[in-house]
């Protein structure tokens, strides 16, 4: 049976191009390039999404700042994206000559920014950007068609999802130039539609188009009208994929990690030997000499060992990054690091393997989780009746996994064990990445998505945590694992998707809750209750040494600079992750890298 991984871009281009469906259906990459669809300047869609993608991280990022947050007016907000993000890109058009391109890249931006304070205005009670924007929770990843015929793994990432005061949730992508047929404009919004109806059973959300053609023209779409776009268009298109053998080699199928071994091997280790070859060669360039040990294959990246030689210091290999980046044509730097007797180099697959959480073998121990595939092949487990993994704080920013992350956590253990021996508390302040476990019959009460809500659900912890200390006093008991789960006297489990929400509200707030969690933290792995607490703000003043020292397990996926990275893990790094469930861990046993396992929304609602 065919089983295939397609992005959304790519899957729209084997909708309206017959000629590209057949080569890529023969195993070729053909390119998915988007032309303007009339005559005029070039209209430069890739940088303005790709500024108009910085710019929304920025804000969202940012937070509750004052500089962030006190953007209202279209000037001040387009000042902030021409000084931080845009300026360098469009002098570079202007010296490369496209003057007509670089003026309509800017008014484009420019119409950006006003539509930027529009979505501002209709925001009830805002008060920062995470109120608008919801595009970090929405990495859409290897979301399933199957039939009869085969499967196919659709991944993809929205322009934007936004807030919506009637719709709940809207999908939207950006568009420079309008095509001659609008219902083929409408192929991506309704491809992402379909994916958020598969992967946020139950949630509210409208589609919208927008065109900056430099003047901004907004073009709504319902739920109903995407889906009969889907259905018409593209659903054929996937039947077809589905029913054609595939004749790609193994590397470009999802692989089976059934076994609980290694990803299976690179086809053709002379593209390993070239890497290597040129690793060694640009070192050489800078009279830095060293020697390739070897390499192995991770799902998501293939790790060099090198030797440096005599005198040759790891800094200065680690200083080479970029250089390496450049000769090796990366997106982004490779992460270098010290090893035993060598210095680790990271460099990313073409086609990432897909981790499966259903693959993936069960550890026996009650309380223990996959944190995922590590370089060596090997599951990497944490259990949270150890000590040094009790609790855990989980960090990345947009685009990172970590919503994939909790969700293969929660499902680990629910998967484990009935509702009787287990109690789930999740708070979701953002209430999309639980939305599929609403009813599952594992939790202790309704999602929590007030703050107000979380601070009495941690103070409910505490008395309950204090009255099994007592009782297993009595009976004569360390702790709960001695004693067994049982039925009077189940595990605890509360689950905290960003807790900044909270540390943002005002200092008695942030006060109380660390002193809850600190509480809880010390004495709640004896009697059975644990923390899992994460944000996509790892800063200083959301991840403060209180919350730091009283979560051991720390589990960091991309963040934005090396300060994140070194605030959750102690050591830089994380900022060079790959994105998508790419991983560094601290469980008591050094830094760790690792491919996050990915759970369906299926087998999401089979638990539940």
């Amino acid at each position: 049976m065919p089983k295939r991984a397609i992005t959304v871009t790519q899957l729209k281009c084997a909708c309206l191009d017959e000629a590209w469906l057949t080569a890529w259906l023969r195993g070729a990459n053909p390119p998915t390039l988007i032309f303007s669809g009339k005559a005029g300047p070039p209209v430069q869609g890739a940088l303005f999404h790709q500024l108009a993608d910085q710019y929304t991280d920025w804000l969202v990022e940012s937070g509750s700042k004052r500089t962030a947050t006190a953007l209202s007016d279209p000037e001040k907000i387009w000042e902030q994206l021409y000084e931080q993000f845009a300026q360098p890109r469009l002098d570079e058009l202007i010296a490369a000559g496209k003057l007509p391109s670089a003026h309509h890249l800017s008014q484009a931006l420019r119409a950006f920014c006003a539509r930027l304070v529009e979505l501002r205005t209709r925001t009830t009670g805002f008060r920062s950007w995470q109120d608008v924007f919801f595009t970090s929770e929405f990495q859409l990843e290897a979301v399933r068609f199957a039939d009869d015929a085969g499967e196919l793994f659709v991944s993809g990432r929205p322009d934007a999802v936004r807030a919506h005061p009637q719709d709940g949730v809207e999908v939207v992508d950006y568009k420079l130039s309008r095509g001659a047929n609008l219902k083929h404009d409408l192929l991506q919004l309704a491809i992402y539609a379909r994916l958020l109806r598969e992967t946020k059973p139950g949630l509210r959300f409208s589609g919208v188009l927008e065109f900056y053609e430099p003047e901004l023209h907004v073009v709504p779409m319902s739920e109903n009208d995407l889906d009969g776009v889907f259905e018409e268009v593209v659903h054929p298109v996937i039947r077809r994929i589905n029913s054609t053998p595939d004749p790609r080699s193994p590397r470009n199928i999802i692989p089976d990690l059934s076994a609980g071994g290694s990803t299976p091997a690179r086809q053709g280790h002379g593209e390993a030997d070239v890497a290597g070859a040129l690793i060694r060669k640009t070192y050489a360039d800078f009279r830095l000499n060293v020697s390739i040990l070897g390499w192995e294959e991770a799902p998501q990246l293939i790790r060099y060992r090198v030797k440096p030689a005599s005198g040759v210091k790891v800094a200065s290999l680690a200083n080479r990054a970029e250089d390496l980046q450049v000769a090796l044509r990366l997106n982004q730097p490779p992460l270098i690091q010290a090893a035993a007797g060598c210095v680790t180099i990271d460099l990313p697959k073409e086609q990432p393997d897909l981790v499966r959480w259903s693959d993936l073998p069960r550890d026996p121990r009650p309380l223990a989780f996959p944190i995922g595939v590590g370089i060596d092949g090997q599951v990497l487990t944490a259990d949270l009746a150890d000590p040094n993994m009790c609790h855990a704080l989980v960090a990345g920013t947009s685009g990172s996994g970590k919503s994939e992350f909790l969700k293969c956590l929660v499902a680990s253990l629910i998967a484990r064990h009935p509702p009787t021996d287990l109690r789930l508390s999740i708070i979701d302040p953002k209430i999309l990445t639980f939305a599929s476990l609403k009813d599952a019959r594992h939790l202790e009460g309704p999602l929590i998505t007030q703050i107000d809500n979380a601070i009495a659900c941690l103070e409910t912890a505490v008395t309950e945590m204090d009255a099994r200390y007592a009782r297993l006093a009595r009976e004569g008991f360390e702790n709960l694992g001695q004693r067994g789960a049982q039925k009077d006297m189940p595990f605890r489990i509360i689950v905290f998707d960003e807790f900044a929400d909270l540390i943002l509200a005002g200092k008695h707030q942030r006060e109380q809750f660390e002193a809850l969690v600190a509480r809880v933290a010390q004495k709640g792995r004896a009697a059975g209750i644990h923390l899992v607490l994460a944000t996509q703000r790892p800063d200083s003043k959301i991840v403060t040494g209180l919350i730091k020292s009283n979560l051991p397990l720390k589990v960091c996926l991309r963040v934005v600079n090396a300060t994140n990275s070194q605030i959750v893990l102690d050591e830089p790094g994380a900022e060079a992750l790959l994105g998508r469930g790419d991983l560094l861990c601290q469980r008591g046993r050094g830094l760790e890298r690792a491919q996050s396992p990915f759970v369906s929304q299926d087998e999401l609602r089979g638990l539940a």
